[in-house]
Protein backbone atom coordinates (compact mmCIF):
# COMPACT_ATOMS: atom_id res chain seq x y z
CA UNK A 1 0.00 0.00 0.00
CA UNK A 2 1.26 3.46 -0.90
CA UNK A 3 1.49 5.61 2.22
CA UNK A 4 0.80 9.32 1.65
CA UNK A 5 1.61 12.06 4.13
CA UNK A 6 -1.21 14.51 4.94
CA UNK A 7 -1.05 18.15 4.00
CA UNK A 8 1.00 20.26 6.37
CA UNK A 9 -2.10 22.02 7.70
CA UNK A 10 -3.60 18.66 8.67
CA UNK A 11 -0.37 17.20 10.02
CA UNK A 12 -0.03 20.23 12.29
CA UNK A 13 -3.39 19.57 13.95
CA UNK A 14 -3.19 17.98 17.39
CA UNK A 15 -4.85 14.61 17.96
CA UNK A 16 -8.57 14.97 18.58
CA UNK A 17 -8.74 15.29 22.36
CA UNK A 18 -12.25 13.91 22.59
CA UNK A 19 -11.68 11.18 20.01
CA UNK A 20 -8.85 9.65 22.01
CA UNK A 21 -10.86 9.88 25.22
CA UNK A 22 -13.93 8.34 23.57
CA UNK A 23 -11.86 5.43 22.27
CA UNK A 24 -10.44 4.72 25.71
CA UNK A 25 -13.86 4.96 27.36
CA UNK A 26 -15.30 2.59 24.75
CA UNK A 27 -12.49 0.09 25.36
CA UNK A 28 -12.98 0.14 29.11
CA UNK A 29 -16.75 -0.25 28.70
CA UNK A 30 -16.20 -3.65 27.05
CA UNK A 31 -14.19 -5.02 29.96
CA UNK A 32 -15.80 -7.13 32.71
CA UNK A 33 -17.04 -5.27 35.76
CA UNK A 34 -19.65 -2.67 36.72
CA UNK A 35 -21.14 -0.68 33.87
CA UNK A 36 -19.01 2.19 32.62
CA UNK A 37 -20.53 5.61 33.43
CA UNK A 38 -19.52 8.17 30.81
CA UNK A 39 -20.17 11.83 31.65
CA UNK A 40 -17.22 13.13 29.64
CA UNK A 41 -19.21 14.43 26.68
CA UNK A 42 -22.05 16.82 25.90
CA UNK A 43 -24.17 14.37 23.92
CA UNK A 44 -27.84 14.79 24.98
CA UNK A 45 -29.44 11.54 26.13
CA UNK A 46 -33.08 12.62 25.78
CA UNK A 47 -34.96 11.97 22.53
CA UNK A 48 -35.97 14.65 20.06
CA UNK A 49 -39.53 15.85 20.82
CA UNK A 50 -42.11 13.67 19.07
CA UNK A 51 -43.72 16.52 17.11
CA UNK A 52 -40.36 17.26 15.43
CA UNK A 53 -39.74 13.59 14.63
CA UNK A 54 -43.26 13.24 13.22
CA UNK A 55 -42.75 16.34 11.07
CA UNK A 56 -39.48 14.93 9.74
CA UNK A 57 -41.15 11.66 8.77
CA UNK A 58 -43.64 13.57 6.68
CA UNK A 59 -41.04 15.81 5.04
CA UNK A 60 -38.85 12.82 4.12
CA UNK A 61 -41.73 11.42 2.04
CA UNK A 62 -42.12 14.61 0.00
CA UNK A 63 -40.45 14.24 -3.45
CA UNK A 64 -39.49 17.93 -3.47
CA UNK A 65 -37.07 17.18 -0.63
CA UNK A 66 -35.30 14.50 -2.65
CA UNK A 67 -33.65 17.10 -4.89
CA UNK A 68 -30.71 19.38 -4.20
CA UNK A 69 -31.84 22.27 -1.97
CA UNK A 70 -30.78 25.88 -2.36
CA UNK A 71 -27.43 27.01 -1.00
CA UNK A 72 -29.20 29.79 0.86
CA UNK A 73 -31.11 27.39 3.11
CA UNK A 74 -34.88 27.01 3.18
CA UNK A 75 -36.68 30.26 3.80
CA UNK A 76 -38.93 28.55 6.34
CA UNK A 77 -35.87 27.73 8.44
CA UNK A 78 -34.40 31.21 8.11
CA UNK A 79 -37.77 32.66 9.12
CA UNK A 80 -37.82 30.28 12.09
CA UNK A 81 -34.46 31.66 13.22
CA UNK A 82 -35.76 35.21 12.85
CA UNK A 83 -38.86 34.37 14.89
CA UNK A 84 -36.88 32.89 17.75
CA UNK A 85 -34.63 35.95 17.89
CA UNK A 86 -37.61 38.28 17.83
CA UNK A 87 -39.54 36.44 20.54
CA UNK A 88 -36.68 35.19 22.72
CA UNK A 89 -34.19 38.06 22.50
CA UNK A 90 -36.04 41.09 21.15
CA UNK A 91 -33.78 41.20 18.06
CA UNK A 92 -35.12 41.81 14.55
CA UNK A 93 -33.32 39.96 11.76
CA UNK A 94 -33.60 40.02 7.99
CA UNK A 95 -33.90 36.29 7.19
CA UNK A 96 -32.47 36.87 3.70
CA UNK A 97 -29.24 38.66 4.59
CA UNK A 98 -28.67 38.22 8.32
CA UNK A 99 -29.21 34.46 8.73
CA UNK A 100 -27.11 31.55 7.43
CA UNK A 101 -27.88 27.82 7.70
CA UNK A 102 -25.13 25.31 8.54
CA UNK A 103 -24.60 21.64 9.37
CA UNK A 104 -24.49 22.28 13.10
CA UNK A 105 -22.73 25.04 15.02
CA UNK A 106 -19.41 23.20 14.52
CA UNK A 107 -19.53 23.93 10.79
CA UNK A 108 -20.76 27.47 11.39
CA UNK A 109 -17.82 28.20 13.66
CA UNK A 110 -15.42 26.76 11.10
CA UNK A 111 -17.05 28.96 8.46
CA UNK A 112 -16.64 32.03 10.68
CA UNK A 113 -12.93 31.46 11.27
CA UNK A 114 -11.91 30.10 7.87
CA UNK A 115 -14.23 32.47 6.03
CA UNK A 116 -12.90 35.58 7.75
CA UNK A 117 -9.35 35.00 9.05
CA UNK A 118 -6.42 35.06 6.63
CA UNK A 119 -3.15 33.22 7.35
CA UNK A 120 -1.22 35.05 10.04
CA UNK A 121 -4.24 37.00 11.30
CA UNK A 122 -4.86 37.16 15.04
CA UNK A 123 -7.94 35.39 16.40
CA UNK A 124 -8.76 35.94 20.08
CA UNK A 125 -10.03 32.79 21.81
CA UNK A 126 -11.42 32.27 25.33
CA UNK A 127 -9.31 30.33 27.82
CA UNK A 128 -10.68 27.92 28.94
CA UNK A 129 -12.54 27.26 25.71
CA UNK A 130 -13.89 24.57 23.42
CA UNK A 131 -11.00 22.80 21.57
CA UNK A 132 -12.65 23.28 18.16
CA UNK A 133 -11.81 26.99 18.33
CA UNK A 134 -8.09 26.29 18.29
CA UNK A 135 -8.49 23.69 15.53
CA UNK A 136 -10.30 26.22 13.35
CA UNK A 137 -7.54 28.79 13.87
CA UNK A 138 -4.90 26.18 13.03
CA UNK A 139 -6.70 25.21 9.81
CA UNK A 140 -6.93 28.89 8.84
CA UNK A 141 -3.18 29.18 9.55
CA UNK A 142 -4.03 32.14 11.73
CA UNK A 143 -2.59 32.95 15.15
CA UNK A 144 -4.52 32.32 18.36
CA UNK A 145 -4.37 34.83 21.21
CA UNK A 146 -5.67 33.51 24.53
CA UNK A 147 -8.24 35.64 26.35
CA UNK A 148 -8.30 34.67 30.05
CA UNK A 149 -11.69 34.04 31.63
CA UNK A 150 -11.43 35.17 35.24
CA UNK A 151 -12.75 33.02 38.07
CA UNK A 152 -15.15 32.66 39.75
CA UNK A 153 -17.58 34.13 37.18
CA UNK A 154 -15.42 33.29 34.15
CA UNK A 155 -15.83 36.64 32.43
CA UNK A 156 -13.23 37.83 29.87
CA UNK A 157 -10.29 39.90 31.09
CA UNK A 158 -9.72 42.22 28.14
CA UNK A 159 -7.13 44.19 30.10
CA UNK A 160 -4.86 41.16 29.69
CA UNK A 161 -4.83 41.88 25.94
CA UNK A 162 -3.76 45.52 26.09
CA UNK A 163 -0.74 44.50 23.99
CA UNK A 164 -2.97 43.38 21.08
CA UNK A 165 -3.28 46.14 18.47
CA UNK A 166 -5.08 44.26 15.69
CA UNK A 167 -7.19 41.12 15.37
CA UNK A 168 -9.55 39.65 12.83
CA UNK A 169 -11.94 37.84 15.18
CA UNK A 170 -12.83 37.78 18.86
CA UNK A 171 -14.63 34.58 19.84
CA UNK A 172 -16.70 34.21 23.00
CA UNK A 173 -19.00 31.45 24.25
CA UNK A 174 -21.84 31.95 26.76
CA UNK A 175 -23.44 30.04 28.37
CA UNK A 176 -19.87 28.86 28.66
CA UNK A 177 -18.54 25.42 27.91
CA UNK A 178 -16.88 24.12 30.08
CA UNK A 179 -17.63 26.38 33.08
CA UNK A 180 -21.41 26.93 32.87
CA UNK A 181 -20.99 30.71 33.29
CA UNK A 182 -23.48 33.21 31.82
CA UNK A 183 -22.61 36.52 30.19
CA UNK A 184 -23.75 39.90 31.49
CA UNK A 185 -24.52 42.99 29.37
CA UNK A 186 -21.17 44.36 30.52
CA UNK A 187 -19.46 41.27 29.08
CA UNK A 188 -20.66 41.97 25.56
CA UNK A 189 -20.27 45.74 25.87
CA UNK A 190 -16.62 45.22 26.78
CA UNK A 191 -16.21 42.66 23.98
CA UNK A 192 -17.62 45.04 21.38
CA UNK A 193 -15.40 47.84 22.67
CA UNK A 194 -12.31 45.65 22.44
CA UNK A 195 -13.32 44.43 18.97
CA UNK A 196 -13.74 48.02 17.80
CA UNK A 197 -10.29 48.95 19.13
CA UNK A 198 -8.53 46.10 17.30
CA UNK A 199 -10.74 46.12 14.19
CA UNK A 200 -12.21 42.68 14.78
CA UNK A 201 -15.53 40.96 14.28
CA UNK A 202 -17.17 39.45 17.37
CA UNK A 203 -18.20 35.81 16.96
CA UNK A 204 -20.40 34.50 19.75
CA UNK A 205 -20.87 30.74 20.12
CA UNK A 206 -24.41 30.60 21.54
CA UNK A 207 -24.78 26.81 21.41
CA UNK A 208 -26.46 26.66 24.84
CA UNK A 209 -28.80 29.57 24.12
CA UNK A 210 -31.80 27.95 25.82
CA UNK A 211 -30.01 26.45 28.82
CA UNK A 212 -30.01 29.10 31.52
CA UNK A 213 -31.12 28.33 35.06
CA UNK A 214 -33.22 31.13 36.51
CA UNK A 215 -32.77 33.47 33.56
CA UNK A 216 -32.66 33.30 29.77
CA UNK A 217 -29.08 33.51 28.54
CA UNK A 218 -28.18 36.85 26.99
CA UNK A 219 -27.68 37.10 23.24
CA UNK A 220 -24.72 39.18 22.06
CA UNK A 221 -27.01 40.54 19.34
CA UNK A 222 -29.31 41.95 22.03
CA UNK A 223 -26.37 44.16 23.05
CA UNK A 224 -24.61 44.92 19.76
CA UNK A 225 -27.48 44.45 17.31
CA UNK A 226 -27.38 42.74 13.92
CA UNK A 227 -26.14 45.96 12.28
CA UNK A 228 -23.06 45.97 14.52
CA UNK A 229 -19.88 43.89 14.30
CA UNK A 230 -21.34 40.67 15.73
CA UNK A 231 -22.33 37.28 14.36
CA UNK A 232 -23.85 34.67 16.65
CA UNK A 233 -23.78 30.91 16.07
CA UNK A 234 -26.44 28.54 17.38
CA UNK A 235 -27.47 24.90 17.11
CA UNK A 236 -30.67 22.93 17.59
CA UNK A 237 -28.69 20.13 19.25
CA UNK A 238 -29.16 21.23 22.85
CA UNK A 239 -32.39 23.21 22.71
CA UNK A 240 -34.40 20.39 21.12
CA UNK A 241 -32.19 17.30 21.74
CA UNK A 242 -31.37 17.21 18.03
CA UNK A 243 -27.63 16.55 18.30
CA UNK A 244 -27.57 13.84 15.63
CA UNK A 245 -29.54 15.97 13.18
CA UNK A 246 -26.64 18.38 12.62
CA UNK A 247 -28.60 21.61 12.23
CA UNK A 248 -27.12 24.97 13.11
CA UNK A 249 -27.29 28.57 12.02
CA UNK A 250 -25.60 31.94 12.29
CA UNK A 251 -27.23 35.34 12.68
CA UNK A 252 -26.03 38.91 12.68
CA UNK A 253 -23.92 41.27 10.57
CA UNK A 254 -24.84 40.72 6.90
CA UNK A 255 -21.27 41.00 5.59
CA UNK A 256 -20.08 38.36 8.05
CA UNK A 257 -22.99 36.08 7.16
CA UNK A 258 -22.18 36.54 3.46
CA UNK A 259 -18.56 35.47 3.95
CA UNK A 260 -19.61 32.46 6.00
CA UNK A 261 -22.20 31.42 3.43
CA UNK A 262 -19.65 31.70 0.65
CA UNK A 263 -17.21 29.47 2.48
CA UNK A 264 -19.99 27.00 3.33
CA UNK A 265 -21.14 26.74 -0.31
CA UNK A 266 -17.68 25.58 -1.36
CA UNK A 267 -16.75 23.49 1.67
CA UNK A 268 -19.99 21.74 2.62
CA UNK A 269 -22.64 22.39 -0.03
CA UNK A 270 -26.28 22.06 1.09
CA UNK A 271 -28.37 20.36 3.76
CA UNK A 272 -31.15 17.78 3.20
CA UNK A 273 -34.39 19.70 2.63
CA UNK A 274 -36.46 17.50 4.94
CA UNK A 275 -34.06 18.18 7.80
CA UNK A 276 -34.35 21.90 7.18
CA UNK A 277 -38.14 21.78 7.17
CA UNK A 278 -38.25 19.75 10.39
CA UNK A 279 -35.83 22.21 11.98
CA UNK A 280 -38.13 25.03 10.92
CA UNK A 281 -40.99 23.19 12.62
CA UNK A 282 -38.90 23.04 15.80
CA UNK A 283 -38.24 26.79 15.75
CA UNK A 284 -41.64 27.99 14.59
CA UNK A 285 -43.85 25.67 16.65
CA UNK A 286 -44.69 25.16 20.31
CA UNK A 287 -41.64 25.63 22.58
CA UNK A 288 -42.93 23.80 25.65
CA UNK A 289 -40.70 20.76 25.03
CA UNK A 290 -37.64 23.02 24.93
CA UNK A 291 -38.71 24.60 28.22
CA UNK A 292 -39.18 21.16 29.77
CA UNK A 293 -35.63 20.20 28.78
CA UNK A 294 -34.28 23.15 30.75
CA UNK A 295 -36.09 21.88 33.85
CA UNK A 296 -34.66 18.39 33.36
CA UNK A 297 -31.13 19.75 33.26
CA UNK A 298 -31.82 22.06 36.20
CA UNK A 299 -32.93 19.07 38.28
CA UNK A 300 -29.87 17.09 37.26
CA UNK A 301 -27.59 20.05 38.02
CA UNK A 302 -29.03 20.40 41.51
CA UNK A 303 -28.67 16.67 42.14
CA UNK A 304 -25.01 16.58 41.07
CA UNK A 305 -23.95 19.85 42.70
CA UNK A 306 -25.51 18.84 46.03
CA UNK A 307 -24.03 15.35 45.80
CA UNK A 308 -20.51 16.53 44.98
CA UNK A 309 -20.54 19.11 47.73
CA UNK A 310 -21.75 16.47 50.16
CA UNK A 311 -18.68 14.34 49.46
CA UNK A 312 -16.31 17.30 49.70
CA UNK A 313 -15.72 18.33 46.07
CA UNK A 314 -15.30 22.03 45.20
CA UNK A 315 -18.03 22.71 42.67
CA UNK A 316 -18.65 25.88 40.68
CA UNK A 317 -22.44 25.82 40.34
CA UNK A 318 -23.29 26.28 36.66
CA UNK A 319 -25.81 28.96 35.74
CA UNK A 320 -26.25 27.46 32.29
CA UNK A 321 -25.32 24.56 29.93
CA UNK A 322 -25.56 20.91 31.00
CA UNK A 323 -22.09 20.68 32.48
CA UNK A 324 -20.69 20.88 35.99
CA UNK A 325 -17.19 22.36 36.38
CA UNK A 326 -15.16 21.13 39.32
CA UNK A 327 -11.93 22.45 40.80
CA UNK A 328 -9.58 19.71 41.99
CA UNK A 329 -7.28 20.18 45.00
CA UNK A 330 -4.27 22.43 44.36
CA UNK A 331 -1.55 20.69 42.38
CA UNK A 332 -3.72 17.84 41.10
CA UNK A 333 -3.02 16.67 37.56
CA UNK A 334 -6.52 16.55 36.04
CA UNK A 335 -5.49 14.29 33.15
CA UNK A 336 -3.95 11.73 35.49
CA UNK A 337 -6.92 11.99 37.84
CA UNK A 338 -9.36 11.37 34.98
CA UNK A 339 -7.33 8.38 33.81
CA UNK A 340 -7.33 6.81 37.26
CA UNK A 341 -11.03 7.45 37.60
CA UNK A 342 -11.69 5.70 34.28
CA UNK A 343 -9.62 2.69 35.14
CA UNK A 344 -10.39 2.27 38.85
CA UNK A 345 -13.97 3.54 39.20
CA UNK A 346 -15.15 3.02 35.59
CA UNK A 347 -16.25 6.65 35.31
CA UNK A 348 -15.39 8.87 32.34
CA UNK A 349 -15.02 12.62 32.91
CA UNK A 350 -13.35 15.37 30.87
CA UNK A 351 -10.09 16.77 32.25
CA UNK A 352 -9.95 20.54 32.04
CA UNK A 353 -6.60 20.51 30.23
CA UNK A 354 -8.52 19.77 27.03
CA UNK A 355 -9.98 23.28 27.23
CA UNK A 356 -6.66 25.12 27.46
CA UNK A 357 -4.29 26.40 30.11
CA UNK A 358 -7.18 27.97 32.03
CA UNK A 359 -8.78 24.54 32.43
CA UNK A 360 -5.88 22.90 34.23
CA UNK A 361 -6.69 21.60 37.68
CA UNK A 362 -10.38 21.20 36.80
CA UNK A 363 -12.66 18.50 35.42
CA UNK A 364 -16.00 18.70 33.63
CA UNK A 365 -18.99 16.39 34.15
CA UNK A 366 -21.89 16.21 31.71
CA UNK A 367 -25.50 16.06 32.89
CA UNK A 368 -26.45 13.81 29.98
CA UNK A 369 -27.44 10.63 31.82
CA UNK A 370 -30.54 9.88 33.89
CA UNK A 371 -30.98 10.67 37.58
CA UNK A 372 -30.32 7.11 38.76
CA UNK A 373 -27.02 7.05 36.90
CA UNK A 374 -26.07 10.41 38.37
CA UNK A 375 -26.80 9.05 41.86
CA UNK A 376 -24.53 6.09 41.14
CA UNK A 377 -21.91 8.47 39.78
CA UNK A 378 -21.82 10.36 43.09
CA UNK A 379 -21.52 7.07 45.01
CA UNK A 380 -18.55 5.97 42.91
CA UNK A 381 -16.83 9.35 43.24
CA UNK A 382 -17.33 9.24 47.02
CA UNK A 383 -15.73 5.78 47.18
CA UNK A 384 -12.92 6.79 44.85
CA UNK A 385 -11.95 10.00 46.61
CA UNK A 386 -13.08 10.14 50.25
CA UNK A 387 -12.37 13.66 51.46
CA UNK A 388 -11.13 14.40 47.91
CA UNK A 389 -7.61 15.42 48.84
CA UNK A 390 -6.64 12.22 50.65
CA UNK A 391 -6.35 10.00 47.59
CA UNK A 392 -5.38 12.42 44.83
Amino acid sequence: MVDFAPAARVAALPPNFWGAMDAENARLATLPGPRFIDVSKGNPDLPTPERIVHAMQGFVAEPANHRYPSYAGRRSLREGVAKRYREDHGVELDPDTQVGIFHGSHEALMAAVLGLADPGATVVLPDPGYPLYTSAVDLAQARAEALPLTEPDYQPDFAALDHVDAARLVLLNYPNNPTGALATPATFTAAVGFAERVGAALVHDFAYASLGFGERPLSALAVDGPEGRTVEVQTLSKTYSMAGWRVGFAAGNASLISAMRRYQAHAFSTMFGATQEAAAEALLGDQSAADELVEVYRRRRDLVVAGLRRIGWEVIEPRGTFFVWVRLPEGTDAVAFAQRLREEARVGIAPGDGFGVGGRGHVRLGLVVDDATLDELIERLAAFSPGVGSTL
